[in-house]
């Protein structure tokens, strides 16, 4: 019952954040839109911000472990372009099946901080992958700042528009314009 009631706590504030930026959420609003009883609350978390923090530390993590993956992978991938494919659709179907949280946090009521967190961690394993293999990309710090604008533009647009294409559709766009600005 009580990862019932985590997971149903959960689903309230991504479900609220839909529709109220999060300082208006209370922890009542939480609790009646779980049907959890606020002691049940309180078991898990300290308040709505703990709740916040955890919910978004745990995405975060996932997120920066499919980096690492990608990182540890490079020579592999470097060889083979469909490798890059492969990332962009592992990455974009978390995204997809977690579709309600990033719409919440990213498109509804943007939470720069998180956005900045997700672009410093990215930022940082592009620079690692790039920094320790052989490339011939001249002033990495553009390319990947033009390189990332683009993907998360992209990611931001199939977001608010719904995730309409599938995650596979969207990573052949990325490997597409990931390939063109390599040239």
């Amino acid at each position: 019952m009580k990862q019932k009631a985590k997971y149903r706590i959960i689903k309230s504030l991504i479900d609220l954040l839909e529709e109220y930026p999060f300082e208006s959420i209370s922890i009542k609003m939480i609790c009646a839109n779980s049907n959890v009883n606020r002691s049940t609350f309180y078991d898990n978390y300290q308040d709505k911000y703990d709740l916040l923090a955890k919910l978004q530390n745990y995405h975060l993590t996932k997120y920066e472990n499919l980096l690492k993956a990608f990182s540890w992978n490079f020579e592999s991938i470097k060889k083979n372009p469909d490798k890059v494919y492969q990332f962009f659709r592992i990455i974009l179907k978390y995204i997809y099946r977690k579709q309600a949280f990033y719409h919440a946090i990213f498109i509804t009521h943007p939470n720069k901080d998180l956005v900045h967190e997700y672009l410093n961690i990215t930022r940082s394993y592009y620079n690692k992958v790039l920094g320790e293999n052989k490339t011939t990309i001249n002033n990495t710090s553009f390319f990947i700042t033009y390189t990332m604008s683009g993907q998360v533009g992209v990611i931001l647009t199939w977001l608010r528009d719904g995730c309409k294409e599938s995650p596979e559709e969207v990573a052949n766009i990325l490997l597409a314009n990931t390939i063109k600005v390599q040239r």
